[in-house]
Parts: structure tokens; sequence; C-alpha cells
């Protein structure tokens, strides 16, 4: 009897030292890969919030009329677009990491707003609303220089279709 428990025992023995193997590999190589989809969605948001920047800029300093349109493919987990202060641009997302904000800000004093003027809060103090930008899938972005009670200002809005 003796010796049929000691075969089982050594199986027993490799099949825990197997998952005492495994299951931590497999932890680590998940928790690596999530991080390498927040690290890629960070990079897609970080290069879609300066192009954007970039544009506005361009359009203001080419004057009134100016007009760019931008075909941007925005990642899954963009929750919210919004302009604050007429200044920065900030993206609101969501990745198994948790919530955060992006947020760019235009290096000069180009003013830019969103696509609706009757919002009090966006003529007032500058904070627009483009949450039209937020959600997965291509995006068509219009950029261009408006005339504001004889401010120039650069206007930010999504282009249907």
């Amino acid at each position: 009897m003796n010796k049929k428990a000691q075969p089982a025992l050594e199986y027993l023995m490799i099949i825990a030292i197997v998952l005492g193997i495994i299951v931590p590999t497999t932890y680590l190589l998940f928790r690596s890969t999530s991080e390498s989809n927040v690290q890629i969605l960070y990079s897609q948001i970080s290069q879609i919030g300066n192009n954007i920047i970039d544009t506005a800029e361009t359009v203001f300093f080419s004057g009134e009329g100016s007009k760019i349109v931008l075909e941007v493919n925005m990642p899954k987990g963009v929750t919210n677009v919004k302009i604050l202060a007429n200044r920065e641009l900030v993206f609101d997302i969501v990745s198994e990491l948790g919530a955060t904000e992006a947020v760019f800000f235009s290096k000069s004093t180009t003013p830019i707003i969103s696509d609706d003027p009757t919002n009090p809060d966006c003529v007032v103090d500058g904070n627009c609303d483009l949450s039209d930008l937020a959600g997965e899938g291509l995006k068509r972005i219009n950029i261009q220089t408006i005339e504001d009670s004889g401010i120039l200002k650069v206007r930010i809005m999504e282009v249907e279709g």
C-alpha cells in the first residue's frame, strides 16, 4: 500500500509545482498586456490631441477664413472632450487602470471654441463642450478661424458624414 501512495504523492507535487509556475506567469503576462494596451491608448490620444492643437494654431496664424478638416480614429475609452478657458483641450479617458484626463495646451494665445457659441459657459469663460468627438471610431474634425466681435478665434467641431 505504501508503494502506491508514493507515486500519487509525487504526481501531486509535480502538479503543484507546475501550477505554482503557471499561475503567476499568467498573471504577470495579463498585467503586462493590460499596461501595454493603456500605453497604446494614451499614445493615440496624445497624438490626436497634439495634432488638433497644432492644426488649430496653424489655422489661427493663417488668418480669417482658414479651414482644415482632420480625420482621426478615436480610440475606445474616450468618454468626453472639452475646451477649458479657450486654451486647453481636455480628453476624459476610462481604461483598465481607471479614469484620467489628458490635457493639451495651446502654445500661443490662440483662443479655441466649440461649435456652440450659444452656450453661455462657452462664450463667457471659454469652457466649451466637444462631446461629439468622444466615442470610438473615425471622426472628421473641422478646424476653422472665425471672427467673433472683432476677435479671431478657432472653432473646432465634428463634421457629420
